[in-house]
């Protein structure tokens, strides 16, 4: 015995020690090299040092990881999950679908389902390696939205992909058309849904879950990009999904397919075989050219995305649109992220609730049944819910009266606290408490020249958190520059231009800042002073009322006078006033007269009409409004 000890140990002994079985130690040995023939054979002093050392190592990095797996909190809500990992609850809302899990935020999320969500998050956490657990999970269809300019062949390019022209339609083939498509390519689905532009796919995004999965750019090759192009471009991005660029009209004379790949490339969308990542395919939504292969590489991409969801779990999704059919009242188009949707289920969508009456597919076919990923049309729900919404499963009726009091207690306490816009400051706060060291902003300006003024003044300014700009345009701020703000969580610059007052309107119930200006250097101070940490300036303009020219007067010896509405706030006599023009500032003057009924008045306010005249400036037109400014404290 003694000399066998100091030739080493047997393989059995050294199993043992170590609490391993004789075979799973040999296998070990053979990981690390050394040679052994069965459980008998010895392991010399130094082998056994190194096996001994490789063992404990393996067993303490175990523990570490049953430690850290047992930390991950178990039978959760939503909620609590964002509070745990301390990741904004949009966010989450935003992706969970996608990665097969379902949205109810009264669910409560086993331990697997918190260490799987967090892993498709991005979060610190272990490496998933349950198996079993992902068994569960199925390959499911992308889900594409087709986006672009108005006239570039959008609508003409679904219908080449769906064959639902008018022929086909006279043949019976489609009997109804539910705002989504199926389309079937080796055996394999791929849903299309109508979004209408690029402000309906933002909104979608900010009510709800962002269903889409690939967004197809159509660009014509004869005419390039236009302004419609470069904000469905910019809505795709702000989304952070793959974009593939379909360039129609290739059969017409003119078509310069190279010169769209040269305007997109100058936009981040750098060609494949210019070493960038973005696919693109020439197409003809009037021949036909193209289209195979733009579906196959749709495939390709979804592949790459190795798409899965969960059809055993409770039903959710996404409201894709809604509307009112006479003979069987509200009416929804759906897309079945999680789960299976059955006739007979009771759900809530957005701020709605009902049982399932009937489904009809994309083909306007009635089917019982609707596992995900699929589009489906639902009757049977209360009201109509708004594009974006989220839709979930409810255990029954009286899971159903819950959401409907939840439902309205939301509406009344919405009602009572109203929304107060967030500002610039309060945006620089946020983005400090989530560590993200950019500020994103909207830019508008009157002209081109303008535009790039402002983006070069902006480029210049040295501060250590940096300016990205989301999108610039020329001319007025509208509802879609507003979206894309809240999209972004960032906020709107003017230069020489003003909202609509939609924007403004949707400005508000968003909490969303715009700041105009007139003057670059302030435009520019000003986010210095911000971004530098400094006070802000002691006094702020602020628009005080907003008047609208309806007719105009030439009186001798006194000039042009205005005939107005006061459309909101007031205006008086001796006040700062901007003259608006297609949503730009051409001239800042003050009032000189102010008349009610051929009297001098002081001042009018909102719903009254007046003669307004301005000092120094004749050149009024009818549609032209007045912005009444003051300069107050901060």
């Amino acid at each position: 015995m003694k000399k066998e000890s100091k030739q080493g140990k047997r393989v059995y002994e050294l199993a043992k020690e170590l609490g391993l079985k004789s075979q799973n130690l040999m296998d070990i040995m053979q990981e690390l090299g050394i040679p052994a023939k069965s459980t008998l054979s010895v392991v010399d002093a130094e082998s056994a040092s190194l096996i001994s050392d490789y063992v404990n190592e393996l067993k303490h990095k175990a523990k570490e990881q049953k430690e850290e797996l047992e930390s991950i909190p178990d039978n959760i809500t939503l909620v609590e999950f964002c509070a745990h990992f301390g990741v904004p609850i949009e966010e989450v809302r935003e992706k969970i679908m996608k990665f097969g899990l379902p949205y109810k935020p009264s669910y409560r999320y086993s331990r697997q389902e918190v260490h799987y969500l967090a892993q498709e998050l991005g979060l610190k956490v272990p490496p998933f390696l349950d198996e079993e657990f992902k068994k569960r999970f199925v390959k499911r269809a992308p889900v594409v939205t087709v986006m672009g300019h108005v006239d570039h062949g959008k609508t003409t390019l679904l219908d080449t992909i769906r064959k639902t022209n008018v022929a086909a339609r006279e043949k019976g083939q489609i009997t109804q058309a539910i705002g989504a498509s199926t389309v079937r390519i080796h055996g394999e689905d791929i849903i299309f849904i109508d979004t209408p532009g690029h402000e309906a796919f933002t909104e979608m995004r900010l009510r709800g879950s962002l269903v889409t999965d690939i967004v197809i750019l159509v660009v014509a090759a004869d005419e390039g990009v236009k302004e419609q192009t470069i904000e469905s471009l910019n809505h795709a991005k702000a989304a952070r999904v793959p974009i593939i660029v379909a360039v129609n009209k290739v059969d017409k004379p003119g078509a310069d397919p190279e010169m769209v790949k040269h305007q997109l490339a100058d936009r981040g969308l750098l060609p494949e075989e210019w070493g960038g990542q973005t696919v693109y395919v020439l197409v003809s939504a009037k021949t036909g050219q193209g289209i195979q292969d733009l579906l196959e590489i749709i495939r390709l991409q979804a592949d790459l995305l190795d798409l899965k969801t969960n059809p055993n779990t409770i039903a959710s999704g996404t409201v894709i649109e809604s509307k009112i059919d006479k003979n069987v009242g509200p009416l929804a188009t759906v897309i079945v992220q999680t789960g299976t949707l059955k006739v007979g289920t009771y759900l809530r969508a957005g701020n709605t609730v009902g049982k399932i009456r009937f489904l009809k597919d994309t083909f306007g076919k009635n089917v019982s049944l609707s596992p995900a990923v699929s589009a489906v049309e639902i009757a049977g729900l209360e009201e109509i819910p708004e594009a974006g919404e989220i839709f979930y499963e409810l255990s029954g009726i009286e899971e159903m009266r819950e959401e409907k009091e939840k439902i309205e207690e939301a509406k009344k306490k919405a009602k009572e606290e109203g929304r107060v816009p967030k500002t610039l400051e309060d945006l620089l706060k946020e983005m400090e408490e989530r560590e993200e060291k950019r500020l994103y902003v909207i830019l508008k300006a009157d002209t081109q020249g303008s535009l790039e003024a402002v983006k070069r003044a902006i480029s210049e300014i040295k501060s250590p958190i940096p300016i990205e700009i989301v999108h610039e345009g020329v001319g007025g701020i509208v509802k879609s520059d507003v979206l894309l703000a809240s999209a972004s969580k960032g906020f709107i610059l003017g230069f020489n231009v003003r909202p609509v007052q939609e924007a403004v309107n949707e400005a508000k119930s968003r909490g969303i800042e715009i700041r105009t200006y007139d003057i670059i250097f302030e435009l520019i101070d000003e986010i210095e002073r911000l971004l530098k940490g400094a006070q802000t300036k002691e006094t702020k303009e602020v628009v005080i009322g907003r008047v609208t020219v309806k007719q105009t007067f030439k009186v001798p010896n006194v000039g042009t006078v205005a005939g107005c509405l006061v459309a909101d706030g007031k205006i008086y006599r001796g006040a700062k006033v901007k003259v608006i023009r297609n949503n730009a500032v051409i001239y800042t003057t003050e009032v000189s007269s102010l008349k009610r009924f051929k009297e001098d008045v002081r001042e009018v306010v909102k719903g009254y009409e007046c003669g307004v005249g301005l000092k120094n400036f004749n050149d009024i037109k009818v549609g032209d409004e007045f912005e009444v400014v003051e300069v107050q404290e901060v």
